[in-house]
């Protein structure tokens, strides 16, 4: 089958990373893929490194417009394709309905219906439109199911994949001291993390207050926080570190393409989403490094954490107090800690490999096409 991806995406976030793992896993005997997007985006160069074909776009199709329609439809006629797989690209579904092709798209977000969408006629037009651009749709987290279901779309209609990851890379003893005297780090200390865009959403304030509750609690330990990722909050982020007296012990790392050396040095990684969060990829990396996690309560953090307390703890989002418990808990107890790696590592090849993905998402594939067929 002939698959075009597009995705409206310029930078490198969750989702292109998760195009790039489905790529890389395909069984190209199954699946022959091509992948639209914005001619100025940075994920260009890693698909190409997959030898996937690109078909750069003049207009983003990540709204409603007859020149981005227009474009994507004479894209979908001239390279015969089979299915269309959006990540949003609003426009890409009414192209492939323009070309008589059978949509599937992605939710990678997870946030209840809100404003004019809670208004029930509204909601209904919502769901005659969501139903009219896609053929179905993959929900990231039970939690996006139900938002879907409340804004019209059957549940026959939805499929729950959750996300997975590729197994993070081992990391040399020399790469690994590297990293660390790069950072001006120490291997006895004990480095708790948050991997995630600086954005209000996933909560970084609340790691800092945690943070400064736990060295207060913890004086003795030698307690390091790295903040990866950038946005449009670093600035305020990094005053909020001087206020707490923190520049000593956090680090921003800005965006890293490799997030290897970092999980080989984490001894916690951690979410604080308070809101949109589905199947956090970070979770799942950090997972498959066997790193403990100590998240948020919101969206999809509990599936992927599984039962509290094995392979980490789950704290009420907005909650520093509880971050900081559960930072503190882990910190005291070495045994406790490698119970948790342990058990992050199994779950991870349980439940979140970017191989199992992929093979979920070719099984959809069949069977939309073969029900479009009938």
């Amino acid at each position: 089958m002939r698959v075009l991806h597009v995705i409206s995406d310029t930078n490198i976030g969750g989702a292109g990373v998760l195009l790039c793992s489905l790529l890389n896993n395909f069984d190209r005997s199954r699946v022959q893929s091509s992948v639209a997007l914005p001619e100025d985006s940075e994920l260009s160069p890693r698909i190409r490194a997959l030898e996937t074909p690109i078909h750069p776009l003049n207009v983003s199709p990540d709204r409603i417009s007859y020149t981005s329609i227009s474009e994507l439809s004479r894209l979908i006629r001239s390279a015969q394709v089979d299915l269309v797989h959006t990540n949003a690209a609003l426009s890409a579904r009414v192209a492939a309905r323009f070309c008589h092709v059978p949509v599937l798209h992605t939710r990678h977000c997870c946030f209840p219906p809100s404003g004019i969408l809670r208004v029930p006629p509204i909601r209904f037009l919502s769901g005659l439109c969501n139903r009219a651009l896609s053929d179905h749709v993959i929900a990231t987290a039970s939690a996006a199911v139900r938002d879907l279901t409340a804004l019209g779309i059957p549940t026959h209609r939805i499929s729950c994949i959750i996300n997975g990851s590729e197994e993070a890379r081992v990391v040399s003893t020399a790469e690994k001291h590297a990293f660390l005297s790069r950072w001006g780090l120490r291997e006895s200390d004990f480095m708790i993390g948050i991997v995630a865009r600086l954005v209000p959403c996933k909560g970084h304030d609340i790691f800092l207050h945690a943070a400064r509750e736990a060295m207060d609690r913890m004086p003795e330990k030698q307690f390091r926080f790295l903040i990866v990722g950038d946005g449009e909050q670093r600035a305020a982020l990094e005053r909020l570190t001087c206020e707490l007296m923190l520049t000593e012990q956090v680090r921003f790392l800005g965006f890293q393409a490799d997030v290897a050396p970092v999980w080989s040095v984490l001894r916690l990684n951690v979410n604080c989403s308070r809101g949109t969060e589905t199947s956090c990829l970070a979770l799942s990396e950090g997972m498959s490094a066997g790193v403990p996690m100590v998240v948020s309560d919101y969206g999809g953090n509990p599936a992927m954490l599984g039962e509290n307390g094995v392979a980490g703890f789950l704290c009420p989002a907005e909650s520093s107090t509880a971050f900081a418990d559960a930072f503190c808990r882990i910190a005291a107890s070495p045994l406790l800690e490698a119970g948790m790696r342990t058990a992050a590592k199994d779950r991870f090849l349980s439940h979140y490999t970017a191989r199992g993905m992929t093979e979920r998402v070719m099984e959809l594939y069949d069977e939309i096409l073969a029900t479009y067929k009938k």
